[in-house]
């Protein structure tokens, strides 16, 4: 009732209902391990489609038939599951990356191992907003067809910095976005002091300035804006400089700025007091009075800024002009450009350029480089870029040579700004080993091999191999194709137990006849569990991979593809065997079966496939292993079981609400109620036996269940009971001779 009745009048209240519906979990999730060539080692990722597999794994391999076991699963209509690469002695591809100053910037790793990582490159060029600070970087994966090279994947990002405090810090930013690498920050030297940098000044510049434009605003390590009002007139840039530095630093100022100003030829510069990564200073336009603009302050009244950790990024790829194109001197005339591949020598290509008259913009400067760059008969010219970032042109040739280098010698180059460059190579190449310019340290990547038992069991503590399950929620289905280890497979049932989920175990290739087949049956007690089931022979299907040949592979993949269609077109209490049960997108089977062998493994626990006519390869048979007719075992039937998993895990999950509950008759009641409410749903879909409710399932919850004793325990006691519908395994049909009616 309300907390307090204080005035006379109607009062409503809602009152809960006792109704918490149970949805009933998902049963066609499959789980695969094994080895790929590529991929994230040891985590669980989800796959719904072939083509993620294909992204994400590399597609199918030579090496392991877990790419053919996953394809199967789709094409038999699996629509959900998780893959975990395991493999052994694996190699992350990567190469590391130095600064302009030859200091370490940034270590780039593929983002898994394998080989795949060294077909990656990696382009950095500092066309941004601020280009003295920040850097976009640019991945490409280069995809080898025979004798011919595509790019594959492509990622861009743009306006990065070496700042951890910002939103764009490189190595937080490319981390969580970016399929192909990963970044790791490795300068060895601190990043120093943050400045800002006028564009040129002249006397006139000063003179401009009056009493509606003599204001400037400064952020210093991103505090501020702390707005300063210039006092007029200036004598000259000492001056303004000794005005700067005098309202920046004056006797109580709230932002302690410890502001350096000096004057630098005919600029002015601003110099942080602070060192560090955080470390800049920003010139802004002032709320009243600007006087920014007639300063030349900031990047786009042609300043600049160097933020502290801009001296520490990674040195952009392709040759970088160590001056500002000269226009005044750039006149018609020769210019060498000097080719350096990765591996051979040097050769020296000679350009003449014809520079029209009149003035040029440095736009059209870069646009006569480019343009006498691709005239050339040089393979590496004749497709070269030339870019113009700021006021400094950057060169970057052309081919497959990713080490390429390009630097410039006799008249022209000093007028290009060529003469002292920086000559990167054109695109930094994971896995290459060598040491060229601005790129060190290259590891190569390497795709290991198959897994042993170590690397597939893996470890519960770490979430590695089989534990890697750990991380996601729910599975229904385990297949390691192709598996033979006993001590493996027994580790993934004990886990699939756990979980509520169903092993799915390949015989072993070799076991090519009913007799091999019984043999290994001999071999594997430990494996004879309701939570498991396995099926022969193995399937054939045409392999891409090898030319569309037939090939043989495990016949799990196809089997979860099949309970996953049975799942959803029957219900899980249907056994996914029969004429329904045909498998997809294979050729055939490795052995055809008659009558007589299938009666020699089904009262053996193994599940046969087999050659219909008309039907084509079927699934025939739905026991687990525990499903030896010896053995006697309730949930001898693969649906039986299925659907018992089904309920646990649907009663485990929908009942949660319970715990701490009062323990006590209404309790019972809501339980009664909601459990009794999810099963009479199924009982309605048909997945019980009987005729009516009475007869298909009970929900006990009640004193007897839970006596006093469980009560002061803290115990409630709920009793499910189910009718299985048990498949028709076998249809006996009677026929009998009517005899001629006999008159007695």
């Amino acid at each position: 009732m309300p907390a307090s009745l204080t005035y006379p009048g109607v009062y409503v209240e809602e009152l809960p209902s006792g109704v918490r519906t149970i949805t009933g979990v998902g049963t066609s999730t499959a789980a695969f391990l094994g080895y790929t060539p590529r991929g994230p080692l040891n985590r669980a990722v989800r796959v719904q489609s072939f083509a993620d597999y294909e992204r994400m794994f590399g597609g199918l391999s030579t090496a392991s038939p877990i790419g053919h076991a996953v394809r199967q699963f789709f094409l038999n209509g699996g629509a959900d599951s998780f893959v975990i690469r395991a493999a052994a002695g694996t190699q992350v591809a990567s190469v590391q990356v130095l600064s302009a100053a030859g200091t370490p910037a940034l270590d780039i790793a593929a983002a898994s191992a394998g080989a795949w990582g060294n077909t990656l490159r990696v382009t950095v060029n500092y066309d941004t907003a601020s280009p003295d600070s920040t850097f976009n970087l640019r991945v490409l994966e280069v995809i080898t067809e025979g004798t011919a090279t595509r790019v594959g994947r492509t990622e861009g990002f743009a306006g990065l910095t070496m700042n951890p405090g910002t939103a764009l810090y490189a190595v937080d930013t490319v981390n969580a976005a970016s399929q192909l690498i990963r970044l790791t920050r490795t300068a060895a030297a601190a990043a120093g002091n943050g400045s800002a940098l006028s564009g040129p000044l002249t006397a006139g510049d000063l003179a401009s300035l009056d009493a509606t434009h003599n204001a400037i605003a400064v952020v210093v390590n991103g505090a501020g804006p702390f707005e300063l009002a210039l006092a007029l007139p200036l004598a000259d840039l000492n001056d303004l400089a000794a005005k700067i530095d005098a309202g920046l630093n004056a006797t109580g100022n709230a932002l302690a700025l410890g502001v350096t100003v000096t004057v630098a030829t005919d600029r002015i510069q601003l110099t942080s007091g602070t060192g560090g990564d955080a470390s800049s200073i920003r010139v802004a336009p002032a709320s009243s009075n600007d006087a920014s603009l007639r300063l030349r302050f900031g990047v786009v009244n042609g300043g600049s800024e160097l933020d502290a950790a801009g001296s520490v990024r990674p040195s952009a790829t392709g040759t970088t002009a160590g001056a500002a194109i000269d226009l005044a001197t750039l006149a018609t005339g020769p210019l060498d450009v000097i080719v350096t591949p990765s591996v051979g020598a040097a050769r020296t290509v000679p350009l003449t350029i014809t520079v029209p008259a009149g003035t040029l913009t440095r736009q059209q400067a870069r646009s006569l480089l480019e343009q006498a760059l691709n005239r050339s008969t040089d393979d590496a010219l004749r497709s070269a870029t030339v870019t113009l970032v700021g006021d400094h042109l950057v060169v970057t040739g052309a081919g497959d040579d990713t080490g390429l280098r390009v630097t410039f010698g006799d008249t022209l180059a000093t007028a290009f700004g060529m003469a002292a460059a920086n000559a990167n190579v054109a695109q930094y190449a994971l896995g290459t080993g060598a040491t060229l310019a601005q790129q060190v340290l290259g590891v190569t990547g390497s795709d290991g091999t198959p897994p042993g038992p170590a690397e597939l069991i893996g470890s519960r503590l770490s979430r590695t191999g089989l534990y890697a399950l750990e991380a996601i929620d729910l599975f229904n289905m385990l297949a390691i194709p192709g598996e033979g280890s006993t001590a493996v497979l027994s580790e993934a049932l004990a886990y699939c137990t756990e979980r509520r989920a169903m092993l799915l175990v390949d015989p072993p290739a070799a076991a090519l006849t009913v007799d091999d087949a019984t043999t290994w049956l001999g071999t594997i007690g430990a494996l004879k569990s309701r939570n498991a089931a396995a099926y022969f022979p193995w399937v054939v299907a045409e392999d891409p991979v090898r030319g569309f040949r037939a090939n043989a592979v495990p016949p799990s993949g196809a089997i979860a593809g099949v309970w996953a269609r049975t799942d959803v077109e029957r219900g899980v209490w249907k056994a996914p065997a029969g004429t329904d049960a045909s498998i997809r997108g294979i050729v055939g089977l490795t052995e055809t079966l008659t009558n007589p062998q299938n009666g020699v493994l089904n009262p053996l626990g193994l599940n046969v496939l087999r050659t219909l006519p008309v039907f084509g390869s079927v699934v025939w048979g739905a026991r687990t292993l525990r499903g030896a007719d010896q053995m006697a075992d309730e949930y001898k039937y693969i649906p039986v079981r299925r659907l018992a998993l089904f309920l646990e895990e649907s009663l485990y999950r929908g009942l949660q609400w319970v715990v701490f509950e009062p323990n006590d008759e209404p309790l019972w009641s809501q339980i009664r109620l909601n459990a009794g409410a999810f099963m009479q749903t199924l009982f309605r879909q048909g997945a019980f036996a009987g005729r009516s409710p009475r007869e298909a399932y009970f929900v006990k919850c009640d004193s007897e269940s839970t006596t006093q004793n469980d009560v002061n325990l803290g115990v409630v006691n709920i009793v499910v009971g189910f009718a299985p519908l048990k498949p028709a395994e076998f249809v006996v049909i009677k026929l009998q001779q009517m005899a001629g009616q006999v008159q007695s």
